[in-house]
């Protein structure tokens, strides 16, 4: 009796998923434009930039990231919060799908969230089946699970281009691999250039973004017909991701503390693009903190980060944060940073790093954000964004 009884559970199981995937392959069918974006590091940016360009279109856009906090954007840039009960699950696009549906959407533009290669292969060729692919660049991140090298991480993130289809992206070094991926399926592989896109053009940006990013989504918008300048206009006014490159800026103790958050870029090769673009802003007399936030979970990235900072991110102090703190001193120390530079910081306590910071020699401090924006990175972050509405607000108030 009890096989017969778990035999027919199963059969009334498979039938619910067989019901089920109808149910969502039919609502797919009703979002006729669906572009499904990957890669290393940008992908929030970009999804919000292609879908604030897409909005200039006569469709109805509803735009899904995953990013420092998940969000649905709708058709009117509206934004939603993605509330979950646990952590991350890809089944969340079959919800998204079905939204997307509810709000009436013609185009979907939405955020690969799967690192595990079979698992971005399904989301697109399953949950999303992306019409159009964009893939932000190849870095040597997450190679514990899409690894172990750069190239199995290119194979996995080709995953969401469309067979038959157009694929974009930024990613210059790598192209010849994701050419060789996107050529077994006949998919149309499109280099963007960054050099396309003017200083003036970027710095009308409100925080720093990447030419990179901007020109992935001018590529995108212009193949759904927008001008450049309605696309431009629209990225300027489009709100950013939470996790966007800033610089925060307020006077205490009469110093003036300026706060970079870098935390979302945390592969090496992420984080020397961003200390490149945040070098040429820095002043002669600033002296230069870096904060590093690491994950216990992380533990060969910590050790990979430490190294890093010996290696690339001149100083004038380190305050370490979150877990693996030792060994990472260890490693910078191996690699030329004097131990009596660094300092712990481990719950990562915002006034206690401010006030370290303070008592550096001189009156001009630029602090840097690096490492991973989990734990302590979100309360640092919010800590020096607090301070600089503040100067924010007094401003307004006294003007």
């Amino acid at each position: 009796m009890g096989i017969i009884i778990t035999t027919v559970l199963v059969i009334a199981l498979i039938v619910y998923w067989i019901f089920e995937y109808r149910i969502h392959q039919s609502r797919l069918s009703r979002i006729p434009i669906r572009v499904h974006i990957n890669g290393s590091r940008g992908k929030s940016s970009v999804t919000r930039l292609i879908g604030a360009a897409l909005r200039k279109t006569d469709k109805t856009v509803v735009t899904k990231t995953t990013g420092t906090d998940a969000r649905i954007i709708h058709p009117d840039g509206a934004e939603e919060p993605i509330n979950r009960i646990g952590p991350a699950n890809v089944l969340e696009q079959k919800w998204v799908v079905k939204y997307a549906v509810k709000l009436g959407a013609d185009i979907l533009v939405t955020e690969c969230m799967a690192v595990d290669p079979e698992l971005q292969w399904v989301l697109q060729n399953k949950y999303i089946k992306g019409t159009i692919g964009v893939l932000t660049n190849v870095r040597p991140d997450h190679l514990d699970v899409m690894g172990p090298t750069v190239r199995d991480a290119a194979d996995a993130m080709s995953a969401i281009m469309p067979r038959g289809g157009i694929c974009f992206t930024g990613e210059r070094e790598r192209f010849d691999w994701l050419k060789e991926n996107a050529e077994k399926i006949d998919c149309k592989l499109i280099l963007t250039d960054p050099e396309t896109i003017s200083d003036d053009e970027i710095n009308k940006f409100g925080y720093i973004e990447h030419k990179e990013n901007v020109a992935l989504a001018l590529a995108v918008a212009r193949h759904f017909g927008v001008e450049r300048q309605a696309a431009l206009e629209a990225m300027w006014n489009a709100t950013p991701d939470p996790g966007v490159l800033k610089i925060f800026s307020f006077v205490e103790r009469n110093q003036r503390i300026r706060f970079a958050n870098a935390f979302a870029a945390n592969d090496p090769e992420s984080t020397i693009i961003v200390w490149e673009m945040l070098s040429s802003r820095l002043e002669k007399d600033e002296k230069i903190v870096a904060i590093a936030n690491s994950r216990a979970d992380r533990i060969q990235r910590s050790l990979q980060l430490g190294e890093f900072m010996g290696q690339k991110i001149p100083a004038d102090l380190y305050i370490l944060v979150g877990a693996n703190l030792p060994a990472i001193a260890d490693v910078m120390v191996e690699n030329g940073i004097p131990r009596e530079k660094i300092m712990f910081v481990a719950n990562g306590d915002p006034q206690k790093i401010l006030d370290i910071t303070l008592k550096l020699d001189g009156n001009k401090k630029f602090l840097v954000g690096i490492g991973n924006i989990g734990g302590p990175g979100h309360k640092i972050a919010d800590f020096f964004e607090e301070k600089n509405q503040s100067r924010e607000n007094q401003n307004a108030k006294s003007s």
